[in-house]
């Protein structure tokens, strides 16, 4: 009973208890007090945000992908490596010292 209760507090927020009560209590005082609130998090707030990290992993591995890729596509139509490292950095957004890993990087796997 009282790990239902504690689980429907922590589902939806409701209490239902004496138990939930004294939790949703402690999670407001938690949540007032400017220290410990930036600490709190819902479940809802943690899965939105591990959520988000992994949204902005996909991409990035997507990014890297394409951007391997793309070098080995233009090294097959004999760009020169300074060429590449002009494409990626006008096509890409990447400084040159990045563009630079990319194309070593591209080059190690090749």
């Amino acid at each position: 009973m009282l790990n239902q209760e504690m689980l429907t507090y922590f589902n939806d927020g409701t209490v239902t208890g004496k138990f939930s009560a004294a939790l949703d209590r402690a999670v407001r005082e938690v949540k007032n007090d400017v220290k410990k609130g930036e600490n709190y998090m819902t479940i809802e707030e943690y899965a939105a945000r591990q959520s988000a990290y992994a949204r902005k992993e996909g991409r990035e591995e997507g990014r890297v992908e394409e951007r391997m890729e793309t070098i080995k596509g233009l090294v097959k139509l004999n760009f020169t490596k300074e060429q590449i490292i002009d494409f990626l950095i006008q096509n890409f957004n990447l400084n040159q010292q990045e563009a630079s890993q990319a194309y070593n990087q591209a080059m190690a796997t090749a």
